[in-house]
Order: structure tokens, then C-alpha cells, then sequence
């Protein structure tokens, strides 16, 4: 499940179940303080905060402080409070349901990342195990084109006699003024840089990353306008390296 669905289902969770508890507990509010029936809101919220992210946990937080004033403190079925006791008891839920979905939206940001260094992995493993194997080159490009979301990728002889094209139509493109920096990719001699909403993107005309002492070029164009982050495109740069390792000199 993408991280916007799942997101999107907590938050209805979340909100849902608050308002759910709220009725729940409708039955104990004359023989439980509201201060002891708010920790089944915070663990409520610390659970979609945690499952779901910080914004579903944030909703949940705010809804479940008001589920707690309307239905569980004095008067009833109001948002008034009258007892002092329960204005401190719905302070400290929303208070403690905010820090709950600040941690939340972090664990969600670290699984993220983790996400992704595995899936920078697994396209460094792959690249390895078609090149051991001899796969055709251009399928070799398009799945690293296809993985890091580029919309082209051209390896070229200094010479620029065409080896491989993911996909085959950039090969007929013209090669990019562009030259890329081999660690990072960023354009070699620019001292502004695009930034997309991940990452740094490529030079719009795209760019060309020199390999194995200028022997080789590699051209690259962008896919979309996200970008990529330096781990992603440290990757990239790992998979290139990896591609011109594996292509034979020419005698």
C-alpha cells in the first residue's frame, strides 16, 4: 500500500475511532473521571500516530479531545467544561496526543528511507546479477532508467558511436552540453541547481556522466520534475560505474 493511502486509511481510523470511544464510553463517564478515560484516547492516537503518520495522528489527537469534552465531561453532549479537573484532563490529551503524532510522522520518515535504501539495493543487486549473466545492455539500462525514474539513459563510446538506449528513441536524440560531476551528478560547472520536492534535479536539457577515464559516456535525462535525493543518486552513480566496468574495451 502506497504511504498516501495508507495515510488516508488511519486518518479515517483515527477519527472514526475517536469518535467511536467517545460513545463507547458513554456508560462509565458518572463513575470514571474523564482525566483516567482519556488515556484510551492517547493510546489510540499513539497507535495511528504510529501506524499512519503524523497527520492522521494529528486528527486524531484534536478529534479525540473533543470526542472526550463532548461526550465524557460535564455538561454533556457539549464543548462547554465546567470542572476544572476535566479542562486539565482534556489539555493533557490534546498535548499528549500532539507529541504522540510528532513521533509518529518520524518513525513514518524513517521507514521511508529505509524503504528506499532497499530498493536502491535490490537495483544494485539486480544490475549486477544481468550484467554477470550477460543480459543485453539496453535491457540493463531500461531497468535502471525505469527504477530511478529517468527519462533516458544513452551509453556512448567517446566517440560517440552508440552501445545501448533505454529507450531506444533517446539514442536518435542529440547528446546533452551537460556535464555531470561522477559523485553526485549534478551539473559539473553550475553554482545553482534546480531543486524538485525530493532532491536536486538533472539539467533540463539532460547531462553526460564521463566513465571508466572518458572512454564511455553515459547520458541521462530526468523523468519528472521530483528529483532525486544524494543517496539515490549516489546509487545511480554505483549503477553506472557498475556498467561500464562490465563493457568490454573495444581492440
Amino acid at each position: 500500500m502506497a504511504q498516501d493511502d495508507r495515510g488516508a486509511v488511519w486518518f479515517v481510523i483515527g477519527v472514526g475511532g475517536a469518535v467511536a470511544l467517545g460513545v463507547a464510553l458513554t456508560p462509565l463517564r458518572t463513575i470514571v473521571a474523564a482525566s483516567t478515560l482519556a488515556f484510551v484516547f492517547i493510546a489510540l492516537t499513539i497507535v495511528v500516530a504510529e501506524m499512519g503518520g503524523r497527520s492522521p495522528g494529528l486528527a486524531t489527537a484534536v478529534v479525540s479531545a473533543l470526542s472526550l469534552n463532548f461526550f465524557l465531561t460535564e455538561p454533556y453532549l457539549s464543548l462547554e467544561i465546567d470542572k476544572p479537573g476535566d479542562v486539565a484532563a482534556f489539555v493533557a490529551l490534546a498535548v499528549c496526543g500532539l507529541i504522540a503524532a510528532a513521533f509518529g510522522k518520524r518513525r513514518v520518515r524513517t521507514a521511508e528511507q529505509v524503504s528506499r535504501t532497499r530498493g536502491e539495493l535490490e537495483v544494485l543487486s539486480r544490475t549486477a546479477t544481468r550484467l554477470a549473466a550477460r543480459a543485453p545492455l539496453d535491457d540493463v539500462l531500461e531497468d535502471v532508467r525505469r527504477s530511478f525514474g529517468l527519462g533516458g539513459l544513452v551509453l556512448r563510446r567517446a566517440d560517440e558511436h552508440l552501445l545501448a538506449a533505454a529507450p531506444p528513441s533517446h539514442g536518435e536524440l542529440p547528446p546533452p552540453s551537460t556535464e555531470l560531476e561522477p559523485s553526485t551528478l549534478a551539473a559539473a560547472n553550475a553554482r545553482v541547481h534546480e531543486l524538485g520536492r525530493t532532491g536536486f534535479r538533472f539539467p533540463p536539457g539532460g547531462g553526460r556522466l564521463p566513465l571508466r577515464s572518458r572512454e564511455l559516456i553515459l547520458d541521462l535525462w530526468e523523468g519528472n520534475t521530483e528529483g532525486l535525493t544524494l543517496d539515490e543518486r549516489r546509487a545511480l552513480a554505483v549503477a553506472a560505474l557498475m556498467i561500464a566496468a562490465a563493457e568490454p574495451k573495444p581492440r
